[in-house]
Formats: structure tokens, sequence, C-alpha cells
């Protein structure tokens, strides 16, 4: 039995995602610190005390936390995905063999490519869904006219 590489695209898109949460509470916090910043450098010398000073760092630290937390899931959500996309035309032509395969996107149930097989069958926008243990299967985009 033929071995096929394992294809996930749940796990990368998950994390293109939460890395997206992350952005907008670093996005929410940061102009919300420099806010308060502002407003607490212009306050009496009395009213300048360490908690405030304190609550504003922590904010600051929290802002650059999300940052990175975003920068660190968006690179492995475009890795993961392009990883998985990479087995999967691995996959396709294990299987099939086709003289030409252009993936262009997963959709989250197939991915549509434009594939030409060896006998000069081409499918444009063809649907290739996965099955058991990663098999590919090729069908010709169903179309409603």
């Amino acid at each position: 039995m033929d071995e096929y590489l394992p294809v996930a695209f749940g796990l990368p898109l998950m994390a293109v995602a939460i890395s997206v949460v992350f952005l907008l509470i670093g996005l929410a916090l940061l102009p919300h610190a420099l806010f308060r910043r502002r407003s607490f450098s212009r306050l009496r010398d009395g009213e300048q005390t360490y908690a405030r000073r304190a609550s504003i760092r922590t904010e600051f630290i929290v802002a650059a936390a999300a940052g990175v937390i975003t920068a660190v899931f968006l690179a492995v959500g475009i890795t993961g995905y392009n990883n998985a996309m990479s087995n999967l035309e691995a996959n396709v032509h294990k299987a099939y063999s086709p003289a030409e395969l252009d993936i262009k996107y997963w959709n989250g149930s197939w991915a549509t490519a434009d594939v030409t097989f060896a006998d000069g069958t081409t499918y444009k926008d063809a649907q290739i869904s996965m099955q058991a243990a990663y098999r590919p299967f090729i069908e010709q985009k169903m179309t409603m006219d």
C-alpha cells in the first residue's frame, strides 16, 4: 500500500486566525498605552505615581508580547500552509502523474487546480479532495450553467 504525505490545512489556518486575534489585541493596546504615557507625562509631580507608571509599562509589555506572538503564529501558519500545499502536490504527482499541475488554493474542503494529464486531458479549476490516508481525488469542476 502506498503511503502519502500528510496534508493538514486545519492547523496552519488556525494559527493564522490566532495571529489575527493577537494582532487585534496588540493594535488595541499600543495606542492606548501611548495615550496613557502622554497623559502621564502631563501630570503634576505628586500625581505621577509608581502604580500608574507600572501599569503603563505593563500595557506596553503586553502589546509587545502580542506583537511577538502575532509574528510567531503567522510564521507557523504560513510555513504549515506551504508545507501542506507541497505535500498535496507531491501526493497528486504520486497518485496521478500529471504532465502539468497548477494548484491555486485550498478552500477548506478541497483544492482548486488546473491539471493536465499525460494523455492530453485537461481539467480547468478541478477539485482535488482528500480521501483516507491523504490519497488525493481529482474531479472536474461541477458547473451550474
